[in-house]
């Protein structure tokens, strides 16, 4: 080698040396690692779990009944998961939540044992650890940006396809000739059975979807997902505005002025806000704004009254049960028993709101449990953000910060409108932390980026030939 090319050399070894030191070992998976997952077993079988769910397929086919298809597909991704190679991806930011979610299994377990009405009680406990197993497999299996993707495009896909059936149902029952009036009382779901099968359920399902689709659609830049996007934003708001749920409307009101709040200077948040909000009034069948001026007179509206009585059982449940409550699935029975008022219905109520089915039913542990839950799933989002800013400024356009602000934005859908309902054992908030659990670790998994790298290999060059230099 000539004399005069050692130094340029011995330059381009250090540089080399640098960009591959082991202090970037840390931010920089290995071949295969999180940001390389795409099909697998487990992944396939997270698909497979999402339409078993989302279409009914056991309900609505009898010859899955005997196979238990819902149970065999979870089954297969559980198997999934243990066959995967295991890949690099931060737990400590995780913890957190898991730890909590074992604290509300273990609570669980505990009412449970104590419970009057042991047989619901033990079919509640183990429809919530079928969800937690839920809630542990996205987290694990759906930890890639590619993987992020298909389950979201998948879960959006399968909602719209039941938004766009209670839309068909609400212009089906106007052809048959019932009012306005009537089916914003009697609401439109999207099926008789399921988490989907009445109004209140079902507007549930769409406030959590909602503003998924409307945060990915602000952060995609390509036509033809972007389109998908959009089709999905306003046929999901349509179901909201015919399925007859007040929460709904509510829950998607307040998820608006929520992205507002969060980005009041980003052009697309306030849009939202400022056109959605307005439109969203304006579009509301007057039917379904009588119902809202109603309930601003609850003593006289049936709907209201019913559920504050409800809820004032569950403080009273709460109140004789402070610690574990009366036991996971035993307030309808309770509610019949002992606590339903003399002039209201003695039926087997459920409490029509999360909070009071966690308190009423689960005591203070419980309730502490669920908002730990929250709280983590707001810490973990907003970490995720961080450590996408950190990697540069281009990833506040990326897929992967607008899928953590829409996943901030589902909780906030959920928390609003599942106040009115009874929907802490269904799948939506499993679903938001599981999703939020495998962003975090894919993201921070991830390596630069060929820009961050870029960026990078200059700065040291820029920095050796300065020494280089400075020697010469």
């Amino acid at each position: 080698m000539p004399v005069s090319e050692a130094p340029h050399a011995t330059l381009k070894a250090k540089t080399v040396a640098a960009t591959t030191s082991p202090s970037n070992e840390g931010s920089s998976p290995a071949p295969g690692g999180p940001a390389q997952l795409r099909w697998s077993l487990g992944f396939v079988g997270m698909l497979g779990y999402l339409f078993v769910e989302y279409m009914h397929l056991s309900a609505n086919y009898p010859v899955f009944q005997a196979v238990q298809l819902g149970k065999v597909v979870v089954g297969l991704t559980f198997l999934g998961w243990l066959i995967a190679p295991r890949v690099p991806g931060s737990r400590l930011a995780v913890r957190f939540v898991d730890v909590t979610m074992a604290c509300l299994v273990f609570v669980v377990f505990l009412s449970a044992c104590f419970a009057q009405y042991q047989e619901r009680a033990w079919t509640t406990f183990f429809d919530l650890v079928r969800w937690v197993v839920i809630y542990f497999l996205i987290g694990r299996i759906v930890m890639s940006p590619w993987r992020q993707k298909i389950f979201v495009f998948i879960l959006l896909l399968l909602n719209l396809k039941l938004a766009q059936f209670a839309i068909r149902s609400f212009i089906a029952g106007k052809e048959f000739g019932r009012s306005d009036a009537f089916m914003a009382k009697m609401g439109v779901g999207a099926g008789s059975v399921g988490f989907f099968g009445n109004a209140g359920d079902f507007g549930v399902a769409m406030c959590v979807v909602l503003p998924l689709a409307g945060a990915l659609f602000l952060g995609e830049s390509k036509k033809i997902p972007r389109a998908f996007l959009l089709v999905c934003f306003l046929g999901i708001s349509g179901a909201i505005i015919v399925c007859g749920s007040r929460g709904a409307v509510l829950g998607a009101a307040v998820t608006a002025l929520a992205a507002w709040a969060r980005n009041p200077r980003r052009l697309g948040a306030a849009a939202i806000f400022l056109l959605f909000v307005p439109g969203l009034i304006y579009v509301l069948p007057e039917a379904s704004k009588d119902r809202f001026r109603s309930a601003l007179h609850w003593q006289e509206d049936k709907t209201a009254s019913q559920r504050i009585a409800l809820w004032k059982a569950g403080l009273r449940m709460f109140r004789d049960h402070p610690l574990l409550g009366v036991g996971p699935g035993n307030y309808p029975p309770s509610y019949a028993e002992r606590y339903a008022d003399p002039d209201q219905d003695p039926s087997s109520w459920v409490p029509h709101s999360i909070y009071v089915q966690a308190l009423s039913e689960l005591g203070l542990a419980g309730m502490t449990s669920v908002f730990l839950l929250f709280l983590g799933c707001f810490q973990l989002n907003a970490r995720t953000r961080k450590h996408l800013v950190e990697q540069g400024a281009g990833k506040r356009k990326s897929f992967d910060y607008f899928l953590a602000m829409g996943l901030d934005l589902a909780l906030v859908g959920y928390m609003v409108s599942g106040a009115f309902l009874a929907v802490l054992y269904y799948p939506h908030l499993w679903v938001i932390l599981g999703l939020s659990v495998g962003l975090h670790s894919a993201i921070t998994s991830m390596p630069i980026g060929e820009k961050g790298f870029e960026a990078a290999g200059a700065g040291q060059n820029l920095a050796l030939t300065g020494s280089y230099q400075e020697g010469h």
